[in-house]
């Protein structure tokens, strides 16, 4: 039988060929979501070069009602029976694929940090079923919106199962088997990942803390943009005047630039991004930092996905590193 990925994010991809290869699968089909990002769109189309896959279908997640968009796209996939169905979250879109195709297992991919509040939200008490009117207008169109499967588990944490589902550990072997065998540690360079500007109220806090760890460190800061960054932010991270600081813009994830540049990075900061997390399971020698953002500083909508994110840090022993 096939199976069925369904994801929307460069993260999720990489942890789609990875269950690919542990799960030894073939007659593969891929859903492939687009946001409203270039740069999260030729990230994705990049890593779909790296496998070969039985089906692509493109979605464009656009402005305005989405409905119809996904309504069609059950009723194709609906007439199809699958063996897997691995999904990258658990949001409505996700929950109604779900709910309305013939499988034999679900697993839950790694999309970062944000896996622990689909665990924390849905998986650990058993609450998938639990609905809003974005999710009972399905029902309009003759479909279903009950989940009546387990929602397993596929992932870098190390959680308990719940109500009888599998968590399979991701231990991300085929890019590590694949990459890592001459990478080159470097232990004269500091690397700073950036963030999404909406998370900071204060861009030239923000600015001024790159400054001043790059004094402190006294060492070559090497700066990864998000790709989600404004041009405000953009700017003023390019009038930061050092001879030890430079911009690297990848036009892959970081995780993946990393291991295709042949680069063991031994010293990542960043003030709250999943890539400390999934760069530290990558790479085990690394020192990962994390600066906690001051409450006041912290844009409300975001506060409580980041503190989730810093609980997840404190639990995993990362140093928090203190301005």
């Amino acid at each position: 039988m096939k199976n069925l990925f369904v994801v929307r994010s460069p993260l999720q991809v990489i942890n789609a060929i990875e269950a690919i290869n542990h799960f030894k699968l073939t007659n593969n089909t891929l859903v492939l979501i687009y946001n409203r990002s270039a740069a999260n769109t030729k990230q994705m189309q990049y890593l779909l070069s790296l496998i070969e896959w039985d089906e692509i279908i493109h979605v464009e997640d656009t402005y305005g009602s989405k409905i119809l968009k996904y309504v069609n796209l059950i009723k194709k996939l609906r007439q199809e029976r699958f063996n897997y169905i691995f999904v990258g979250e658990l949001g409505i879109s996700y929950k109604m694929i779900i709910a309305n195709t013939k499988k034999e297992k679900v697993f839950l991919m790694d999309d970062g940090t944000a896996t622990l509040v689909y665990y924390d939200t849905f998986v650990k008490y058993n609450k998938y079923n639990k609905y809003n009117f974005r999710e009972l207008r399905f029902l309009l169109f003759g479909l279903n919106i009950k989940i009546k499967d387990k929602i397993n588990l596929f992932t870098y944490f190390d959680l308990p199962p719940a109500h009888g589902n599998e968590v399979i550990k991701n231990s991300l072997t085929y890019f590590k088997t694949r990459y890592l065998s001459n990478a080159t540690k470097e232990n004269d360079i500091v690397y700073f990942v950036g963030q999404p500007a909406d998370v900071f109220m204060d861009i030239d806090v923000y600015k001024k803390d790159i400054e001043a760890l790059i004094d402190r460190f006294n060492k070559k800061m090497i700066y990864i943009p998000h790709r989600l960054e404004s041009q405000k932010q953009k700017d003023a991270i390019k009038s930061i005047k050092s001879t030890l600081f430079e911009i690297k813009k990848p036009e892959v994830p970081i995780e993946l630039y990393f291991l295709q540049s042949n680069i063991y990075p031994m010293h990542i900061v960043a003030y709250w991004s999943t890539a400390l997390v999934t760069l530290k399971f990558l790479f085990d020698e690394c020192t990962n930092e994390y600066i906690r953002i001051p409450k006041n500083s912290i844009n409300e909508k975001r506060y409580e996905g980041i503190e989730s994110c810093y609980s997840v840090f404190e639990q995993s022993g990362m140093r928090q590193l203190h301005l």
